[in-house]
């Protein structure tokens, strides 16, 4: 074995020790990143290695046996096709990161397809024809160089001209893919001169060092480019998590750390601040009809309305809270301006909104707060406008309110009675009431209504409109439902006569307990529990809870009057369709509105309104109830007219439990029918 052998085989065996380094080094870097062309990278060094490997055993060990021999057939074919697979690999590696694409594995199996053809071609033409030396010389060796070579050179100036100044990784890579490239096609140049002209150049000795350097190279280049990609992608994600920081996700307005950030600068400025704060009240209501995407449209929606307005009058919007937004800002200095304002952004939300064929209506209440007389620090200052909101909330729909100071002395008393409702129930304080209902033609006593009320240690007998909404804001509305239902059927048990007509207990159901799936089968046990008859019970509900899900009213519906328990619609004539849904919801009555019994007398209108209730409710086979009766007059109108109970402080005001038992041992029985 001559020197120029041993150096040769020297050189190829330095060349796979590097390339084989390289693709361990991608390798790993692929476990630990999971990029795609790191392990494209990774395969074409692997490639590389064989390559480099097999063509030293073909030279040194298989250069004396004919081209033709099965064995160097065999080793010179996986040589090739390790070369073209090697540049095809490269290449897509390089694309993958270079174009930020992700191949296909279809895409990837025909790239190797095609790369191992090419390489079975060059390694099987002209093998067993001894004539054609030249020819398989140059299939085998010249072109593999030649492709190698444009490839490379056409990927390096490619990244040269990609990447700007800075990027070092890519510039040390499109250098060590110029000088590659410059390496292989000088070896196919002096491949060409030898065989077209027999010179040969005395420096080829020594150029399988630069082709072993210029290996090297790439690694180094692709290794530096794969560090400063990581690095970028960290300081995105670095980036991106300072905006979620800031910035509400979904909608992209600044969230409430953002929102005091900004107020606590205009307020250190002593600049005159107004902060509006503006609540979507309905989104619980929007849950259950359109679901979570009809939710999350509500939002996106007033999110774009809002900050819309916000940017015409110079303002900036921003999302403190899941279902709050605000606009603030400067240089509105009247009340009359941020008033203004909030009308705009009350009539932006109230613009009609579709979800699948069906209108999603928007309802919003606003608190405004202004800066520095109602209050000195950016949170003050938003407690203030929620003030105001609640204040305006509790006034009704659509509607916005400014901060004044007795709202701080409202919200300490509702703090005060929000404890005090906790503790209650605890301490038993809480008592029911009854208000006999009476029959329309004999003003016999037909059932009771059970009326809750609060015994407050210092405050004395509390009624429903003191603490109601208070509970509601606790989460407790469902607990007070079940205790009264509990109570109301208990008590109806004691004045039941026997062989008589039952007398039932009427007792109001909230909304929260109503839309409950389970409500029907939360009475089946309650009537089993305490072993009061179905048909001694009675629920009022009022038409608001039927509308929210009516689907799931006329099911609940449907279940309770199967088990015998009446339902009847509560305050008749005050909702805004109540025609229509007597029709559709299986109501067994109505009770009549008392803003229409005080006025029947009074307003010939009410009076023919009534009329017309009453000849409705009979003519779809209600009954109907009339509440608030306070003088005879009224007494005898309502009896002319037909309804077929009565209730009112003319007859009765409510009673403790006993009082109730004994009133109705006093009144003489009724037989049953």
């Amino acid at each position: 074995m001559d020197d120029w052998t041993i150096l040769q085989l020297v050189l190829y065996g330095a060349g796979s020790l590097v390339a084989l380094t390289q693709s361990v080094v991608f390798t790993h870097y692929h476990r630990v990143f999971r990029r795609d062309h790191l392990l494209l990278w990774a395969l074409s060094f692997l490639a590389l290695a064989l390559y480099l490997s097999t063509s030293a055993i073909s030279i040194t060990l298989l250069g004396s046996m004919p081209a033709s021999h099965p064995l160097r057939l065999t080793v010179s074919s996986i040589s090739l096709v390790s070369a073209y697979v090697q540049v095809a690999l490269l290449i897509m590696g390089t694309l993958a990161i270079w174009r930020t694409h992700r191949w296909s594995r279809r895409q990837v199996i025909a790239a190797l397809g095609l790369a191992t053809t090419f390489g079975l071609f060059g390694a099987l033409a002209f093998a067993f024809d001894p004539q054609y030396v030249q020819e398989r010389f140059f299939l085998r060796v010249g072109l593999r160089y030649l492709v190698g070579g444009l490839a490379a050179l056409a990927m390096g100036f490619a990244i040269a001209i990609r990447w700007p100044r800075g990027r070092l990784g890519q510039q040390l890579t499109a250098l060590a893919l110029i000088l590659y490239a410059a390496d292989l096609l000088h070896i196919f140049a002096s491949y060409c001169a030898q065989a077209g002209y027999g010179i040969t150049w005395p420096w080829m000795r020594h150029v399988g060092v630069a082709s072993v350097l210029t290996q090297l190279f790439i690694g180094y280049g692709l290794v530096v480019w794969l560090l400063e990609d990581e690095r970028d992608r960290a300081e995105r994600a670095t980036d991106a998590a300072e905006h979620l920081r800031h910035f509400d996700p979904m909608t992209g307005l600044p969230n409430r750390q953002h929102m005091l950030s900004m107020l606590a600068r205009q307020l250190e400025q002593q600049q005159d601040t107004t902060l509006l704060l503006v609540r979507v009240d309905n989104l619980g209501h929007i849950a259950a009809a359109f679901g979570m995407d009809g939710v999350d449209l509500a939002l996106a929606t007033s999110a774009e309305r809002i900050d819309e307005v916000a940017r015409s009058r110079g303002l900036f919007a921003a999302r403190p809270d899941a279902d709050h937004f605000s606009l603030h800002g400067t240089g509105l200095d009247t009340e009359a301006g941020a008033g203004r304002i909030a009308e705009q952004v009350l009539d932006a939300l109230a613009r009609p909104l579709f979800w699948n064929g069906r209108e999603l209506a928007l309802e919003a209440s606003i608190g405004i707060a202004l800066a520095p007389q109602d209050a000195d620090t950016a949170d003050a200052l938003q407690s203030r406008a929620e003030m105001a909101r609640a204040r305006a909330r509790r006034e009704g729909a659509m509607r916005y309110r400014f901060y004044a100071p007795d709202l701080d002395a409202e919200a300490q008393q509702r703090l005060v009675l929000q404890a005090e409702l906790r503790a209650a129930f605890a301490r038993d304080e809480l008592v029911l009431e009854f208000q006999p209902l009476l029959d329309g033609w004999s003003l016999e006593i037909c059932g009771f209504e059970a009326l809750v009320r609060w015994q407050h240690p210092t405050r004395g007998r509390l009624y429903p409109d003191a603490f109601i909404a208070e509970l509601e804001a606790l989460g407790m509305i469902e607990d007070l439902d079940m205790w009264v239902l509990e109570r109301a059927c208990t008590a109806a048990l004691s004045w039941q006569r026997p062989g008589g007509e039952p007398i039932p207990v009427a007792v109001n159901i909230s909304a929260y307990s109503f839309q409950r799936r389970d409500f029907p089968d939360t009475i089946t046990t309650l009537l089993l529990r305490t072993g009061l008859s179905a048909g001694c019970l009675e629920l009022e509900i009022v038409e608001s809870i039927a509308l929210e899900l009516p689907e799931r009213a006329v099911v609940s519906l449907d279940c309770l009057r199967e088990l015998g328990v009446r339902v009847m619609l509560d305050d008749f004539g005050t909702g805004f369709s109540s025609l229509k849904h007597l029709r559709q919801l299986p109501f067994d009555g109505i009770k009549i509105d008392r803003s229409f019994v005080i006025d029947v007398l009074v307003d010939p209108r009410d009076a023919a309104i009534v009329r017309a209730m009453l000849a409705l409710a009979h003519s779809l086979g209600l009954e109907v109830v009339a509440e608030g009766i306070e003088t005879p007059a009224q007494l005898a109108w309502f009896q002319s007219a037909g309804c077929d109970r009565l209730q009112g402080f003319h007859f009765h005001r409510s009673m403790e439990h006993e009082a109730a038992v004994a009133l109705v041992k006093r009144t003489p029985e009724r037989a049953a029918t």
